[in-house]
């Protein structure tokens, strides 16, 4: 008998999966009804008349073999604190462990020992809940005795044993932050409720932002608990007890220490590939303020990026059935407690409130593509307070879709389906409900592609002297916003397309890094050490030496001025004077960087200044002990003289004999200066 048990069972559950079709939903479980009666059954056995309460917001948790449990809940006989485990190949509850009343107190215990005996006090209104890596359920916060909780419990379903983890035996704890970042035996989060956001990292970690205390004042802080040490860290947001903070979102898709979510409870929440969390929408009890945007958080970077939707629920647009468009938002709603994502980074949302609780509930469901960053309406209708339609228990159809409701339990199952319990709705959740939905994704609907931005860009001159500006042209495709940073620049951001008079003042090697964004997500580039600003050139100086005027030489080029305006054909290091006035010189170096020395207010002599027709020539030149001079033709007594590159005098004789031999002069560049009859003339050599 036993044997054709399992073999009807078998059946009925072959038949029952036969009858789900991809985009539809089926009433596999529970009630029509709101507001029904638990049958417990005996604990530890499953009975096909077992079934839980009617439940408003319990924790919800899956184990490693696809079955799906809830713990605690609110109906309107109170708080309940039992644990119940429904197997999806058997159609089956089971009343695993608690109490099978409502108001049921706390059984603590010794806080990390764990005992048959231990029970968490009856608890709902959105405790987080999570399944650590090595299957242990975790339950933090909540509602109970009409006080917010900060106590954290984990159990073992291999021992059916619970334990205290951390927090305290009692309700509207104050909690102790610590400092950002630091963890601590000492810190604790405050009490809280609605903080359903939770989730694991990749070492095992629980992770929970927001929800609300006592006085219904949200929060927005992100904490984080080590499972190994048993210690809470504040990550993020602020440690504000008296009021709700507002968002700062900065710009779409660009992540930034300064950005965070703002206060808010009861929100969808999904973990990528990556490893980053997701988080969607939730409310602002006290200020009113329902959210239809979505955030990421980078663990490695502890930052915030606002991704997706309207900032603070400004607007939304259901557009068409399984027909994405960037336009496209789903409304501002909280308790979306009902959140599911698929093995393609796709998440789901399904239903909520518009207002406080009651008046404006949905049944819509809604999926966004984080490759895309779009989303995308695909079932249940666009308005509030709609009834739905059960259908007929175990069979799909396009017509079966879940009433509206808020508070309701998702869970993503192994088999690749989405599962819907309960949840509430009527004024002040006077109704509740246990209602086992089944939902099988449709790989067809919606069908979409996306396009992606791809940030490339160049700079009009990656080599610049400091002081000097750049600009920058922007190559990125499919992009319609840009975030640039300029490390060492002035200004040191843009969002401008294509940045111009980006400065540099400082000598060095700079990174310049581009996001590009769109809809559909953003796409970062960064170049390291792209932008090199030479070294200043050496400083430069004028010494004047009668009418010649002498900078430093060494320098690439020269050029003079003279009261600010360009001397034709002055280039060399030097410049005698022909009138009296401010003398200026540009020396570049061999980066083309540029240095300048000025000079005011020079005397110039004009008829000692009358060149000769001669074209003197130093022979040899370079020179090396001897120097003649050729095309010199002298009537009357005449000077020589010699200068080095600074001007010195370094030579001087009176009708000397040529040539000059057995002369002492170091190995460098030098000026001759001949004058006779009040006339002067210049011509330099290198001596070797």
């Amino acid at each position: 008998m036993k044997k054709i048990s399992l073999i009807l069972i078998s059946i009925l559950c072959n038949l029952n999966l036969a009858f789900s079709q991809a985009g539809e939903w089926t009433w596999i479980n529970g009630d029509t009804l709101p507001n029904q009666f638990p049958n417990f059954g005996t604990i530890g056995v499953p009975s096909p008349s077992n079934h839980p309460p009617s439940l408003y917001e319990p924790c919800e948790f899956s184990d490693s073999l696809g079955n799906l449990w809830l713990h605690g809940g609110y109906n309107n006989l109170g708080n309940w604190d039992a644990l119940w485990k429904y197997d999806i190949a058997t159609d089956l509850w089971t009343w695993v462990s608690g109490r099978n009343y409502t108001g049921a107190s706390g059984i603590y215990g010794t806080k990390g020992v764990p005992a048959a005996t231990n029970r968490p006090p009856h608890r709902s209104h959105g405790a987080a809940s999570w399944v650590g890596l090595d299957g242990t359920f975790w339950v933090f916060g909540g509602i109970s005795n009409f006080e917010s909780r900060n106590d954290l419990w984990k159990y073992d379903p291999s021992t059916n044993m619970w334990t205290w983890m951390s927090g305290m035996a009692f309700g509207n704890d104050a909690g102790a932050y610590g400092t950002k970042g630091v963890p601590a035996t000492y810190t604790l989060p405050p009490a809280r409720h609605e903080c359903v956001a939770s989730w694991v990292d990749s070492v095992g970690n629980l992770w929970f932002y927001g929800g609300v205390n006592y006085n219904f004042t949200a929060y927005n802080d992100l904490w984080r608990y080590d499972i190994v040490t048993n210690q809470w860290t504040w990550m993020s947001g602020c440690n504000c007890m008296g009021a709700g903070q507002p968002d700062v979102y900065g710009i779409i898709g660009v992540p930034d220490p300064a950005n965070v979510p703002g206060a808010r409870q009861a929100y969808a929440h999904w973990t990528d590939n990556d490893g980053s969390f997701w988080m969607f929408g939730g409310s602002n009890f006290v200020s009113a303020i329902y959210y239809n945007d979505m955030w990421k958080y980078d663990l490695s970077a502890n930052e915030w990026t606002w991704m997706n939707g309207p900032q603070a629920g400004a607007y939304y647009h259901y557009g068409t059935k399984c027909i994405s468009d960037t336009a496209d938002y789903p409304s501002p709603v909280s308790e979306t407690r009902s959140c599911w994502q698929d093995s393609n980074e796709h998440f789901f949302i399904l239903g909520g409130t518009e207002d406080d609780h009651s008046q404006s509930l949905r049944n819509d469901l809604w999926m966004y593509s984080k490759e895309c960053n779009v989303w995308t309406w695909l079932n249940g209708d666009n308005t509030i307070n709609d009834s739905g339609s059960f259908g007929v228990k175990g069979i799909s159809s396009p017509s079966n879709q879940p009433h509206t409701r808020l508070g309701a339990l998702g869970w993503s199952s192994t088999n690749g389906n989405f599962y819907l319990f309960g949840g509430g709705g009527g004024t002040s959740l006077a109704e509740t409900y246990n209602d086992l939905w089944r939902y099988v994704p449709d790989p067809n609907c919606p069908q979409f592609t996306c396009t992606p931005p791809i940030a490339d860009f160049t700079a009009a001159s990656p080599a610049i002297c400091p002081g000097t500006c750049t600009s920058f042209l922007n190559s990125s495709s499919n992009a319609s916003s840009y975030q640039w940073y300029f490390p060492g620049g002035s200004p040191d951001t843009s969002t401008a397309a294509n940045p111009t008079n980006i400065c540099y003042y400082a000598a060095g090697s700079f990174d310049v890094q581009l996001i590009a964004i769109n809809y559909n997500g953003s796409d970062t580039i960064t170049l390291q050490n792209y932008i090199t600003v030479f070294a200043y050139p050496p400083p430069q100086s004028i010494m004047q030496n009668g009418d010649t005027l002498f900078s430093i030489a060494g320098a690439s080029s020269y050029q003079w001025y003279f009261n600010s305006n360009i001397i034709n054909g002055a280039t060399d290091y030097f410049y005698v004077a022909t009138q009296s006035g401010n003398y200026n010189v540009v020396a570049t170096d061999i980066n083309g960087c540029e240095v300048e020395a000025v000079i005011n207010n020079v005397i110039a002599a004009n008829s000692q200044l009358a060149m000769g027709s001669w074209q003197l020539a130093i022979f040899p030149n370079p020179v090396s002990e001897t120097i003649d001079i050729r095309g010199l033709e002298l009537n009357s007594s005449y000077e020589i003289s010699i200068f080095n590159v600074v001007g010195e005098k370094v030579f001087s004789a009176v009708d000397c004999k040529l040539p000059i031999a057995n002369w002492k002069l170091s190995p460098g560049m030098y000026y001759l200066e001949i004058s006779s009859d009040e006339k002067i003339y210049r011509t330099k050599f290198l001596k070797q």
